[in-house]
């Protein structure tokens, strides 16, 4: 499935949300669930044989080729953002069928975002360490060429 395909379908499945959310409130509460674990789906997909891992191809969007020390580092970063993804997932889903409503408000407003934010600029802090000899991007700089490589057909 290429990732424009399953980008509609996570965008089907937040609508039904959506609209389910009228009927039932609780309803409202799969979303995150629904869009982080659709996110998870889209980069396990680039992990099968035969494909780009979704960070390498980030990378490969901002560098033109990926230098061979960076391809295990993506396909790596690839399987961190999975895991990332199905732990927000479950965080989500943990707070509301616990009925912390509150705190699962705050989580889904904020934490998640923050989460991203942070595992975004200690990746980056991390890489340019790790591979201080080659250029990097600045982060909104890459946070393009993810968005590009999202949307692309």
């Amino acid at each position: 499935m290429r990732t424009g395909k399953l980008t509609l379908w996570i965008v089907a499945l937040a609508a039904v949300a959506v609209a389910a959310r009228l009927a039932d409130p609780r309803i409202a509460h799969a979303l995150p669930v629904l869009l982080n674990l659709g996110l998870a789906a889209l980069f396990t997909w680039t992990l099968r044989r035969g494909s780009a891992p979704m960070v390498s191809r980030f990378a490969r969007r901002e560098r033109g080729t990926l230098e061979p020390e960076l391809v295990g580092y993506t396909r790596t970063l690839t399987v961190v953002w999975v895991a990332f993804f199905l732990a927000m997932a479950a965080v989500a889903a943990g707070l509301s069928l616990a009925g912390w409503t509150i705190a699962w408000l705050v989580f889904v407003l904020f934490g998640n975002y923050a989460l991203v934010a942070a595992l975004l600029v200690g990746e980056y802090l991390v890489r340019r360490r790790r591979f201080a000899h080659l250029r990097h991007a600045p982060p909104t700089e890459m946070w393009r060429h993810a968005r590009a490589e999202l949307r692309r057909d």
